[in-house]
């Protein structure tokens, strides 16, 4: 795929200087920043998946929130060429050629429509990787909607920066549609203020996935409880368990690529050796955590 889209940005910036398109340049421009977008994606998930070290007791997960920062940050900068480039073309620049936009703009569409939805089935098929397939009985009532609402969380997405670089494929699609639209605007007879006005759309969409994703990347980054895993009911969880009297120093977190992570010190009612094994055990069941540690105290 990366060998794909790293040939057809020749194709289409060539196309877009000989159609005299703005909207078509755009595209190939931030066709570019996934060449880039991509490769990064693919190192950051290998890094992500190497066992722990000395250094690294946890791995090196969080490649993947640095990653998809990286990844926005290349995209708001593909933003603010392709404004500068279409605003050029709205002072004066030669009117677009509105065939070659035609035939230029159906091929980016068609090489970033299968490009975009090869990664969307890897990144499925990458979330599926996790389900080892546990059948927890107890999980019911609460429990089991908890289950439910974590599976759910792996599935939208393990890894930020492989949605990073889908963000990139998808802003291609919409610079496509929109190069496409021109063109046939043009083709008609139409305003060649259309052209330019294309990629501003672009330009406002990607703004948007890009600062959602940077959102989410800090949240990872900054150790943010994930809305998916509300402190409230991990502290609930523990709670009702038999003999759990008291929660102390909670910590909820994701340590990267769809891998949550719970510390806690309980105080139990009664002395039990193995108190502390059984809430760890209960909590990495029912919200699927891919670390947990919970240390039990006996009464005071």
């Amino acid at each position: 795929m990366l060998a794909t889209v790293s040939s057809f940005f020749l194709v289409e910036f060539a196309g877009a200087r000989l159609a005299k398109s703005a909207a078509l340049e755009a595209d190939a421009l931030h066709l570019l920043m996934d060449i880039f977008a991509l490769g990064m994606s693919l190192y950051a998930m290998r890094l992500a998946v190497r066992p722990p070290t000395k250094e690294h007791t946890f791995g090196l997960r969080r490649a993947e929130p640095i990653a998809a920062l990286v990844n926005a940050g290349l995209i708001l900068v593909a933003t603010l060429e392709i404004v500068h480039e279409s605003i050029a073309h709205l002072r004066g620049a030669e009117d677009p050629k509105g065939t070659i936009m035609l035939v230029v703009a159906v091929m980016a569409l068609g090489v970033n429509g299968v490009s975009a939805w090869l990664l969307h089935g890897a990144m499925g098929h990458s979330h599926h990787g996790h389900d080892h397939g546990h059948d927890h009985g107890h999980d019911h009532g609460h429990g089991g909607k908890r289950g439910d609402r974590a599976k759910e969380a792996h599935a939208r997405g393990h890894a930020l920066n492989l949605r990073g670089a889908w963000l990139h494929l998808m802003g291609d699609i919409l610079g496509s549609v929109a190069a496409l639209l021109a063109a046939l605007v043009v083709k008609l007879g139409g305003p060649v203020w259309v052209d330019p006005a294309a990629s501003f759309l672009v330009v406002g969409i990607l703004v948007f996935g890009a600062l959602r994703l940077v959102r989410d990347a800090l949240a990872v980054l900054m150790e943010s409880a994930p809305k998916h895993l509300p402190t409230d009911e991990v502290r609930d969880a523990l709670l009702g368990l038999a003999n759990v009297a008291s929660v102390d120093e909670l910590h909820v977190w994701t340590l990267g690529g769809g891998k949550d992570a719970v510390m806690a010190r309980v105080t139990t009612a009664s002395e039990d050796a193995r108190a502390g094994k059984r809430a760890a055990d209960h909590l990495r069941e029912t919200f699927e955590l891919g670390w947990v540690v919970v240390q039990a105290d006996p009464p005071v």
